[in-house]
């Protein structure tokens, strides 16, 4: 999934028939930041422009609505032809049936950014301080970029684990993406074993309750 730039909407998407159903609505626009905006590949699968692949239980974490819900919400997208669902055993594949009118004019403008950066860049080459100094700040624009990328992949495989308490996800996601000294390592790559499911039940089972206002509340150990 493409994260950088931006989608165009224009005004008269609220005029769209699911614009007041706020789950429907909701749902329609994460799968509308999530499409892929060129042809890639996927454990062996090709997945085009406009589609991406998930699973319900994914869409529900992320959306923060409950499976059932997932599911009605994009039962009525399919009804009305502004999605299509591919299922298979492994996954799910959705795709935008109308994706052109949402990326496309982004995606050119993207392009002459980049081309723009391109041609900066070499233009800059006669001039080797500045030349130094825009390498050096690449680097830890790529750099920054890598680490959030890989907190975001971890931040997902934690949250595919939907049968542990979402406090319990959050706290153990918190815990283990904390960054190292240098920024470029998280707290859980130091280490020489890590399955998350069984570093979960862990986490569950040091689970301690403590008594505040009278009300008894999960207390979590830092120390994993």
């Amino acid at each position: 999934m493409v994260k950088t730039g931006f989608i165009m909407l224009y005004r008269d998407f609220v005029d769209w028939e699911w614009y007041t159903d706020v789950n429907t609505c909701k749902v329609f626009l994460h799968c509308l930041i999530k499409v892929n905006y060129s042809q890639k590949k996927w454990q062996g699968v090709f997945i085009d422009k406009g589609q991406f692949v998930t699973s319900y239980e994914k869409l529900a974490i992320e959306t923060g609505l409950t499976i059932s819900k997932v599911r009605t919400a994009l039962s009525k997208l399919e009804s009305t032809n502004d999605i299509y669902i591919e299922t298979t055993t492994s996954f799910t594949k959705i795709g935008l049936l109308k994706i052109e009118d949402f990326i496309s004019q982004s995606i050119d403008k993207e392009n002459d950014k980049l081309n723009s950066m391109l041609t900066d860049k070499q233009n800059n080459r006669q001039f080797s301080s500045n030349s130094q100094t825009n390498d050096n700040q690449i680097a830890t624009t790529n750099t920054n970029n890598n680490i959030l990328n890989k907190k975001n992949r971890f931040r997902e495989e934690v949250f595919l684990h939907s049968q542990f308490n979402i406090k319990i996800l959050e706290n153990f996601f918190e815990y283990w993406s904390e960054l190292n000294v240098v920024k470029t390592k998280m707290r859980f790559e130091e280490e020489k074993f890590f399955e998350i499911k069984k570093r979960l039940e862990k986490w569950k089972a040091n689970e301690r309750t403590t008594k505040k206002n009278n009300k008894i509340e999960p207390e979590f150990h830092t120390n994993r």
